[in-house]
């Protein structure tokens, strides 16, 4: 199981880091630990990987991927929305450079594709989902067809 934080500046644009592991960007996030909930991984992942102490976040979907022949196997991944960071809280965005190489604020259209397939897929449900204040239920990154 893993949890993914969504954040924006004032300007509307998303908080997108590059980790130092992978060959894309992503989101504050991470791997859920045994006995954590959702909403802790994802409170001590923005500190892991922000430094900033946020415990208000507000869920918007869970994702369910099916183990279709890779290493990764079958997986839950539930986004949060973490709010509009102030100009102090983004002053004091500290990442851990081992883990981490960079981070920056983009407009949605442009961050895309610069994010993993799952991530790509799964942000239009995410954005309703801060837009309308409906949760969302999804299967390999897509409502299913009884509750579209």
């Amino acid at each position: 199981m893993g949890v993914g934080a969504l954040f924006f500046n004032d300007k509307d644009e998303l908080l997108i880091l590059k980790p130092t592991y992978k060959d894309y960007w992503s989101i504050p996030g991470g791997i859920i630990d045994a006995n954590e909930s959702p909403r802790e991984a994802c409170i001590r992942e923005i500190k892991k990987e922000i430094g900033l102490n946020i415990s208000d976040v507000r869920f918007l979907c869970v994702d369910y991927y099916r183990n279709l022949g890779n290493e990764k196997g079958e997986s839950l991944q539930f986004m949060f929305h973490g709010g509009i960071l102030s100009e102090s809280q983004i002053s004091n965005i500290k990442i851990p450079r081992e883990e981490i190489g960079g981070y920056k604020f983009m407009h949605i259209e442009n961050v895309l594709p610069l994010f993993s397939n799952g991530l790509q897929k799964r942000m239009p449900k995410c954005l309703e989902a801060i837009k309308s204040k409906i949760s969302f239920y999804l299967e390999d990154a897509e409502t299913p067809k009884s509750q579209s």
